[in-house]
């Protein structure tokens, strides 16, 4: 396998996870009533343009088996993509619902929405598992990272919303930055037990020569050290009621996670370890 061979395959991957983490994140707002219809359309428009843009990919995309040098199962392949195809569809009667709907409505379809997106996930982790962690690899691999690409895309955009809504409490933009820390841990915890349940040879070249320097320095140092360590500061500035340089830290965290979310996916693909 080669890397600009994995490309496109990583590509829809990483677009679905963004879009999914990134509309439960803001689901989760909307249940609290902490954030307006304004910030939840313009947010959910974002994310479907995310799925337009993820979806075209995938119509382009060649038979992943050809790509993987690895059997992958057609129909769960089909049925990741249709579950993205009826996510999608949700996504946008959720994002009309914002503009124009009653609140019970926009939530069912906000529900309706996030599972589709959770089927959608799932069907990828397990299309695209491989025999490591008991057979839950994908899942491994795909869920913490659409819980930390998706709250960081969140995040940044909230910080946003207060250029729009001055007046908007600085509660929404604490938890945003707390659900970007709970994320990092559950990333950090997903890549100790891929590294511990691995094979001993495979470990070794993850964390040696062949790969270490992807690993170390993406995977780590800027998925997980540079962005606990930035969001720290975005939580800083929030708690001082300071939301440009809160913002800025949040394009900062954007950039950090895809670094290590990006690499983590092809690394998985080239080692068979969910990183």
């Amino acid at each position: 396998m080669s890397i600009p061979a994995l490309a496109p395959i990583v590509g829809v991957l990483v677009l679905a996870e963004l879009a999914v983490g990134t509309l439960a994140a803001i689901y989760a707002g909307d249940l609290l009533g902490e954030v307006g219809r304004g910030f939840l359309g313009t947010t959910a428009a974002i994310c479907l343009a995310i799925m337009g843009l993820c979806l075209g990919m995938a119509a382009l995309l060649p038979d992943p088996a050809r790509l993987l040098h690895h059997p992958v199962d057609a129909g769960g392949y089909a049925g990741f993509v249709h579950w993205m195809v009826g996510f999608a569809a949700a996504l946008g009667v959720y994002t009309l619902l914002c503009a124009v709907g009653t609140d019970p409505a926009r939530r069912v379809a906000g529900a309706v929405a996030v599972a589709c997106g959770a089927v959608a996930i799932g069907r990828a982790s397990a299309t695209f598992a491989f025999s490591g962690v008991g057979g839950l690899a994908g899942a491994v691999a795909f869920v913490p990272a659409a819980l930390l690409a998706g709250s960081t895309l969140a995040g940044m955009l909230l910080g946003h919303w207060y250029l729009i809504a001055p007046d908007l409490s600085f509660r929404p933009l604490r938890r945003a930055v707390y659900l970007i820390f709970a994320a990092v841990g559950v990333q950090a915890v997903a890549v100790a037990i891929a590294l511990l349940t691995a094979d001993g040879a495979v470990r070794a070249s993850l964390v040696g020569e062949r790969y270490g320097a992807s690993f170390w320095l993406l995977v780590v140092a800027a998925g997980l050290v540079v962005t606990a360590a930035v969001n720290g500061l975005t939580l800083y500035y929030a708690r001082i009621r300071a939301n440009q340089p809160a913002t800025a830290m949040l394009y900062v965290l954007v950039v950090t996670v895809m670094m290590g979310v990006v690499p983590g996916h092809l690394l998985y693909f080239l080692t068979r370890v969910p990183v």
